[in-house]
């Protein structure tokens, strides 16, 4: 009999002993080789391991030479939302205020696939292509430029000025953001000339490509109001303006800002 309770209980020993690095995996895991992942990492994904780095930035310190981490790319509907994960009309999200949905989903990262027209003017609406992080409340794109550069000048332009606006007139219009694309781009601008041969426009870093109408706001700053009045800018740069004086002064001037909406 007490051979038997023995045997039992090296069984039940060994049994423990193999389910202790499950739970140890459970608490931290390492994808792509068998080595544990950093004290302070719950995940890690690497191919090789790194000892002693020599710095954060040096060659020894990669720890992937065949891949990285592939995000699931989806099709963004609204920066407020969590769609198309969890449609509004789910119970959960009717009631997010009590059981925390939004503050549960905080981390969240995805890659998003849609680009949203350039007519569209619903901020929320509003997506590029790249990572967004959900931080509660709604997606925050990464990457995206940083407070030094949030904003630029718009380039020197001439403003028509035909004749004196009568009181029943219409307001005159012009096209800010066309100044944009215009003097931004090689094809666009005759006296475009750069160090760099192969640069054809000026681009958002972050896209290589010009920021499209509903990524920008348009603010003027400064004008001479002798000469003019501005009326209004649209969502869409479209600036309305009325004529005081077509004999503008040598010191007459414009100022004009590009904002980068969020």
């Amino acid at each position: 009999m007490d051979r038997i309770i023995n045997l039992y209980t090296k069984k039940l020993v060994i049994f423990f002993l193999l389910l202790a690095p499950c739970v140890f995996i459970k608490a931290q895991i390492t994808i792509g080789t068998l080595t544990s992942p950093a004290k302070g990492s719950l995940l890690e994904l690497k191919t090789q391991e790194v000892t002693f780095p020599v710095s954060s930035i040096d060659i020894s310190n990669v720890t992937s030479t065949k891949g990285g981490l592939g995000l699931p790319c989806v099709s963004l509907v609204d920066r407020t939302t969590l769609e198309p994960f969890i449609s509004i009309g789910d119970v959960d999200w009717a009631n997010a205020s009590i059981n925390k949905i939004k503050d549960k989903h905080i981390g969240l990262m995805v890659y998003n696939t849609y680009t949203s027209s350039d007519t569209e003017v619903d901020r929320n609406k509003i997506f590029r292509q790249g990572i967004y992080t959900w931080n509660g409340e709604e997606w925050d794109l990464a990457f995206k430029s940083s407070p030094q550069t949030s904003f630029f000048p718009c380039p020197p332009f001439n403003l028509p000025l035909p004749a004196i606006s009568e009181a029943n007139d219409p307001d005159l219009v012009f096209d800010l953001y066309a100044v944009y694309q215009q003097r931004f781009t090689k094809s666009g601008n005759n006296l475009f000339t750069s160090s760099n041969t192969t640069l054809g426009m000026i681009p958002d870093k972050s896209s290589d490509k010009l920021y499209s109408k509903n990524e920008l706001d348009y603010v003027v700053i400064h004008y001479d109001e002798s000469v003019l009045t501005i009326s209004g800018i649209d969502p869409d740069g479209i600036m309305k303006y009325r004529v005081k004086s077509v004999n503008p002064k040598p010191t007459s001037f414009i100022n004009i800002i590009f904002i980068i909406r969020d």
